[in-house]
């Protein structure tokens, strides 16, 4: 995540996770636990792809690609709520310019 405030791209179904959950959550929503619990400092959301209908991580910033030390803190987090074999897929099917990863 961003040091200083949050790159978020109004328009990117994505980023609209983080700006306004209420309304842009319709699927299962495994972390944080509620929608209520999105803050400024949530760095990733984990919830069903709407297309897919699988688990994915959303990486709070508008950005293509993360450093390692959030791909810890992602993989870390994913394990934690998902289960310590889950493993990742980072390559975008749909949205390019945002960082996401579904579950294999």
């Amino acid at each position: 995540m961003s040091k200083d405030k949050p790159l978020l791209v109004k328009g990117c179904p994505l980023c609209e996770i983080f700006l306004n959950p209420k309304e842009n959550i319709k699927t299962k929503l495994y972390w944080p636990e509620s929608i209520d619990e999105i803050t400024s400092e949530t760095e990733v959301v984990i919830l069903n792809c709407l297309t897919c209908r699988i688990p994915m991580v959303v990486y709070r910033d508008h950005i293509d690609n993360i450093t390692r030390e959030a791909w810890g803190r992602v993989l870390w987090r994913t394990r934690k709520v998902l289960g310590k074999d889950v493993s990742l897929r980072c390559k975008p099917r749909r949205i390019f310019d945002h960082y996401h990863c579904h579950l294999k």
